[in-house]
């Protein structure tokens, strides 16, 4: 699991900003191939993805790709040119099929061999930007088995929907029905307006829907979303204690119990069963990511 409270999203050409993403606080950063400024300057907006990837990754700062949509002729070129051993994911520009997921699987393998990488290595997030892509969300999840999390674009998903400026709140809809297909399938999600205004619908409302994270322009965003994203302390310990209560159910033939957990002072009870050790299991998960992504600063 990839620690993604703030992904630093830097357009695929700006090699001059390789310097500033080295230094940042970004859990990971992403370098940018499918932004629509590049349509006339693929090729070199590739090479400089291809060369910036090892520097980064010598720094052992998870590195993703956003690639262009398979709906397009630019995906292979564009996962070729991202496929190293730095490369920890891809972010599936426009993704609205079952099939264009498994178009980017097929191609990830391809070029994972030819890289002498074990098939898998390259994580895929799908990003949700159109109603079709909504729509599909769940069965997109059940479509490979190399998904790693979920990005929301909302800016993009507001104008496929062809609403008006001022109105925020069909985002809630698709916020809430991206959290049910994400904790369905045992996956984060994340705000991943990697375009256009990211301000467009604050941090603060995506975290309330149980968002891990969001995309950010600039350094200067990054401690204040980690901060927001960071796992509260209180209830990872709650999730450690619903595992190690889960781990003695399962050593005695049990399947649920209860465990306490929280204030000494004021303690709650919580449910442990299957269902709980699955949540348990993701947010520990995530803790853990975390934790080890702040012990390489």
């Amino acid at each position: 699991m990839l620690a993604l409270r703030t992904l630093l999203v830097i357009p695929g050409v700006e090699a001059g900003t390789m310097a500033e993403a080295q230094r940042s606080a970004a859990d990971a950063v992403v370098l940018d191939l499918a932004v629509p400024a590049l349509t006339t300057e693929r090729t070199e907006a590739r090479a400089t993805v291809t060369k910036v990837m090892a520097a980064l990754g010598s720094h052992q700062r998870p590195v993703i790709v956003r690639v262009s949509s398979a709906s397009t002729d630019e995906l292979e070129a564009d996962i070729a040119a991202a496929v190293q051993p730095a490369l920890s994911a891809i972010v599936l520009a426009g993704t609205e099929t079952p099939q264009d997921a498994r178009d980017a699987d097929v191609l990830l393998r391809k070029y994972e061999l030819r890289h002498e990488m074990t098939p898998g290595h390259v994580r895929l997030i799908p990003e949700i930007d159109s109603a079709a892509g909504l729509q599909a969300l769940p069965i997109i999840l059940g479509s490979v088995d190399r998904h790693e999390a979920v990005a929301l674009n909302p800016l993009r998903m507001h104008r496929d929907l062809d609403l008006a400026r001022g109105l925020r709140e069909a985002h809630d809809h698709t916020m809430a029905f991206v959290a049910i297909a994400v904790r369905a399938a045992e996956l984060p999600w994340l705000l991943g307006a990697f375009d256009g205004d990211r301000g467009f619908i604050e941090a603060t409302r995506a975290h309330e829907f149980g968002a891990i994270g969001a995309a950010v322009a600039s350094e200067a965003s990054v401690r204040g979303v980690n901060s927001l994203f960071t796992p509260d302390a209180a209830e990872v310990a709650a999730a450690e204690a619903i595992l190690r209560e889960w781990d003695r159910l399962q050593a005695d033939g049990e399947v649920v119990g209860v465990v306490l957990v929280g204030d000494e002072a004021n303690p709650r009870t919580e449910l442990v069963d299957r269902r709980s050790m699955r949540a348990a299991r993701l947010a520990v998960g995530r803790a853990d990511a975390v934790r080890a992504i702040e012990h390489l600063r």
